[in-house]
């Protein structure tokens, strides 16, 4: 009895930490999202070696890709970029909301198709749709802005 009713409340508590993750990766809303990139850098400081602007440039759009559901969460860019999103997180408090999410980027242009983890931590305010933050790949990290296009 104690196995099963221990069981229960380990789905319940990851079905309400899921939830309240979900809400605050929605926080920004659905649609298109407008991110830029800046103060591009290799993860070690050093000034970018090319592959830092070629993965990112200054930004692109993303939207919901055909294959998204409510379980697999998928985006992709008007450049290109398909990306996986496997982890989110963050909190909201006071008006202020953070995302602190992990994401799986197959870049366009990479014949391999091998994905890049990339992490992502940005903070908001409750009801602005738009966001600030920094990002890392392991090879580039820089600052981002988020924004919520009008659809």
């Amino acid at each position: 009895m104690k196995t099963l009713l221990l069981t229960i409340f380990s789905v319940l508590a990851l079905t309400i930490t899921s939830t309240a993750a979900l809400a605050v990766a929605q926080r920004l809303g659905p649609g298109e999202k407008t991110i830029t990139f800046s103060n591009l850098s290799m993860t070690d400081g050093s000034p970018d070696d090319g592959i830092c602007e070629k993965r990112y440039g200054e930004g692109f759009t993303t939207k919901n890709h055909p294959d998204s559901t409510n379980d697999t969460i998928k985006r992709s860019t008007d450049k290109g970029h398909d990306i996986l999103v496997i982890a989110i997180g963050g909190s909201v408090s006071g008006g202020i909301f953070s995302i602190e999410n992990e994401y799986e980027i197959v870049f366009p242009g990479d014949e391999s198709k091998t994905p890049v983890d990339v992490e992502l931590a940005a903070t908001g305010l409750v009801g602005t749709q738009e966001a600030s933050g920094v990002f890392s790949d392991g090879t580039c990290r820089g600052t981002l802005h988020i924004k919520v296009l009008d659809n």
